[in-house]
């Protein structure tokens, strides 16, 4: 082996490394997936917010709630609060699981996800 390959054998083994004790000390035990009847009568204790695109949020939604893309969830300049509990849904339940780990990662506490989305609620 020449140096070259050692050196980007060294990097990849680290980087991956970094990457495995980054998400280790993400606790997922703040979301919760919960059924219809339950997200119903919780949901006003917290922040109600939808991530479904724009059109589908616009056509019918739960009254109350606030529409954003993952991105505007977790980034610099979100609107959510990190104290308080988050109630997402999305169509199906399965944006909103993917949204709530990133949430998870970015230190929000009491995430609830609708167990089969929007489609399970009515």
């Amino acid at each position: 082996m020449d140096l070259a390959q050692i050196l980007i054998a060294v990097f990849a083994g680290l980087a991956l490394g970094w990457l495995l004790m980054r998400n280790s000390k993400v606790d997922y035990s703040k979301i919760r997936v919960i059924n219809p009847t339950d997200f119903k009568a919780n949901m006003r204790k917290g922040q109600l917010v939808d991530v479904r695109k724009k059109d589908q949020y616009e056509t019918d939604k739960i009254k109350g709630a606030r529409n954003f893309r993952a991105s505007e969830i977790t980034g610099k300049y979100s609107k959510l609060r990190k104290d308080q509990s988050v109630y997402l849904y999305c169509q199906n339940g399965k944006q909103s699981k993917k949204v709530a780990k990133k949430m998870a990662k970015a230190g929000f506490n009491d995430i609830y996800i609708l167990d089969g989305g929007f489609q399970n609620y009515e």
